[in-house]
């Protein structure tokens, strides 16, 4: 029992550390989309919003593109610490898909800040991928709050049906012909807003939502386990 105890200690210690690094990520990773936003928003105004969010990573449309795509990447390892945590846990098997499609999501959103738009091809394959896991990721939260009521909280769940609606939108509106978006003024040459842009600008936000969301309720989770490991070793004392 002893080493059992130690064990989860151990691994409380570890969910803690995990959950301080992605709060801080986050605030790093927000920070660096809002200055992004700001530099194109002192150029264009409100028609920021429909702009696709990936351009502000296309290093020849601005000088800033640095900065987003940093932010892109830490938002990334912020998902992927939370995840692999997550699989730690060892919560069932829903959790453990989730985790795993979770993984892949992070490593996605990485891989957009390392490969923005100006590498088109890298950028619409990892930008496919991410459009397809984010929805079953959201769709495996639902169902494992529904069914087993372990990893995600009721915070977490309602922010997945957000995001499911979101994602799964964003996957229909995709030309796989091209892995790509058709341009507004093409398809909706009388609208004044580009839906595809603002979706995705709420996509974007969605997932960095859930993953702070999702981030504190396995600190939540690692306590909890931590206290009744520690009550049934003074139980039998």
């Amino acid at each position: 029992m002893d080493d059992k105890l130690r064990e989860e200690s151990m691994q409380y210690d570890l969910h803690r550390l995990v959950v301080m690094l992605i709060f801080l990520g986050a605030i790093i990773a927000v920070t660096g989309v809002s200055l992004s936003v700001w530099f194109e928003y002192q150029k264009i105004g409100f028609d920021v919003i429909n702009k696709r969010a990936d351009l502000l990573g296309d290093y020849t449309y601005t000088r800033y593109a640095y900065i987003y795509n940093i932010s892109l990447m830490v938002a990334g390892l912020c998902i992927l610490l939370s995840m692999i945590t997550l699989l730690l846990l060892k919560l069932g098997h829903f959790s453990h898909y989730l985790s795993c499609i979770g993984i892949g999501v992070g490593s996605c959103v990485v891989l957009m800040g390392i490969f923005p738009i100006n590498y088109l091809e890298t950028h619409q394959l990892v930008l496919t991928c991410f459009l397809v896991g984010t929805p079953v990721m959201y769709f495996l939260c639902i169902i494992d709050r529904l069914y087993q009521d372990s990893a995600c909280s009721w915070p977490v769940f309602f922010i997945s049906v957000l995001g499911f609606i979101s994602s799964s939108w964003l996957v229909f509106q995709l030309n796989w012909h091209t892995l790509d978006f058709d341009p507004c003024d093409k398809h909706y040459p009388q609208q004044n807003y580009c839906w595809v842009a603002m979706t995705l600008w709420a996509q974007t936000n969605i997932v960095m939502i859930w993953s702070l969301a999702h981030a504190w309720n396995i600190r939540q989770t690692a306590i909890n386990n931590y206290r009744e490991l520690t009550q049934q070793y003074l139980a039998k004392e």
